[in-house]
C-alpha cells in the first residue's frame, strides 16, 4: 500500500468514527423563530426515571428535529430551566465549558469548515478562535480555563493542538504520521489522555500537558473512543466494542490498568460526561428514531433515562 493510500485509509476511518459520535455534521436548514422558541424544553417536559435529586448542569449539542441544525443548550437540573446559548443556520457540536460556567467552547461550521469558537456566559456573542481553513473539532477547555485542546487536520494527519487563550498562541502537541484525536484534560491539568491509531487502530494514550512522555494505555484489537478522566483522575471513561455489538461505556483503573465493562444496552452510547462527585456517568444513547441521554450509576449499574425532548444529541458535559 502505498503512503498516499494508507493517509486516505487512515483518514476514511477517523471520518467514520468522528460521524459514529457526532462530530462531523450536515448543515441543514434552520427552523423558524417561532418554532426555535418552542422546542426549548423544562425538566418537567422530558422523561426522568428514578433518579433522585439531580443537581449540576448538563451541556450538550441538540438537534430539534430531524433535519435542523445543532445548537448549544445548558440545562440546569436542580429547576429544570434550559438555556440556549447558540442560535445558527449551521451546526454548533462538541461544546465544554468552563466549571464556573463563565465560558463555552465549541465547533462550528459556521465558515464552511469546522472551527472552534468561544461565547461568554450569559449571553455572549460567538467567537471564533481559530481559522486554519481545515476542520477543528472536539474542543475541551483546561482545568483553570487558560488552554483549550482540538483536534486538528491541518497537518494532513489529525493532530492535536493546545491553543492559549491569552495570547492566541497555538502549540501542535503530536506530529506521528498517524492520526490522533479526542484529547481530554486530566482534572489536575497535568496529563492530556487522546486517542491515535499509530498502530492500525484506535487506542487511547496519555502525555504530559506539553505533550511530552506520550505512553499506550489501552491495547486490544478493537476501537476504543472518547476517553474522559474521573473527577479524582484515579478512573478513565471510554467507549470500546471489545465482545458487545455496539459501542459501550468501560472504566479504565489507572492505579492497575485494569479495565471494566459498565454498560451493557443494545444500542450504541458516546459521549460519556462524568457527574462533578463522580458517582454516575451521563452518556447519549442512540436508539432507531433519535437519541436521548441517560445516566449509569457507577454503584449498582443501573441506568436512567434523563433527556429525550430532542431527537439527536452530539457532545455531553456535566459541571456543577
Amino acid at each position: 500500500m502505498t503512503r498516499k493510500n494508507k493517509k486516505n485509509n487512515q483518514k476514511q476511518n477517523i471520518s467514520t468514527l468522528l460521524i459514529l459520535f457526532g462530530v462531523v455534521l450536515l448543515v441543514s436548514p434552520a427552523c423558524s423563530a417561532a418554532d426555535e422558541e418552542s422546542v426549548v424544553p423544562k425538566l418537567a417536559d422530558v422523561e426522568l426515571v428514578a433518579f433522585p435529586d439531580p443537581s449540576g448542569k448538563l451541556l450538550f449539542a441538540a438537534q430539534a428535529e430531524s433535519g435542523d441544525p445543532y445548537d448549544i443548550f445548558l440545562l440546569h437540573l436542580e429547576n429544570g430551566e434550559m438555556e440556549r446559548i447558540t442560535r445558527t443556520n449551521a451546526s454548533d457540536i462538541s461544546p465544554d465549558i468552563t466549571q464556573d460556567g463563565s465560558l463555552v467552547v465549541f465547533a462550528s461550521d459556521r465558515a464552511r469548515t469546522y472551527d472552534i469558537y468561544s461565547v461568554t456566559l450569559p449571553g455572549g456573542e460567538p467567537e471564533q478562535l481559530t481559522a486554519f481553513g481545515m476542520d477543528e473539532t472536539e474542543p475541551r477547555i483546561s482545568p483553570d480555563g487558560t488552554r483549550v485542546l482540538f483536534q486538528s487536520d491541518a497537518f494532513g494527519d489529525f493532530d492535536i493542538v493546545v491553543l492559549d487563550l491569552a495570547t492566541g498562541k497555538e502549540s501542535r502537541l503530536t506530529e506521528a504520521d498517524s492520526q490522533e484525536t479526542q484529547a481530554a484534560w486530566s482534572s489536575d491539568g497535568d496529563q492530556i489522555a487522546f486517542l491515535s491509531d499509530r498502530d492500525g487502530d484506535f487506542e487511547i494514550f496519555a502525555m504530559d500537558q506539553d505533550g511530552s512522555e506520550k505512553v499506550q494505555l489501552t491495547e486490544n484489537a478493537y476501537y476504543e473512543a472518547s476517553p474522559v478522566w474521573s473527577p479524582d483522575d484515579s478512573q478513565i471513561a471510554f467507549l470500546s466494542r471489545r465482545d458487545t455489538a455496539h459501542f459501550q461505556i468501560f472504566l479504565m483503573d489507572m492505579a492497575n490498568g485494569s479495565e471494566t465493562q459498565l454498560t451493557d444496552l443494545p444500542q450504541t452510547v458516546h459521549s460519556p460526561a462524568w457527574s462533578p462527585d463522580g458517582t454516575h456517568i451521563a452518556f447519549i444513547q442512540e436508539g432507531s428514531s433519535g437519541s436521548q441521554i441517560n445516566v449509569v450509576e457507577l454503584e449498582t449499574g443501573e441506568v436512567y433515562s434523563l433527556v429525550n425532548e430532542f431527537i439527536k444529541y452530539a457532545g455531553l458535559v456535566w459541571i456543577n
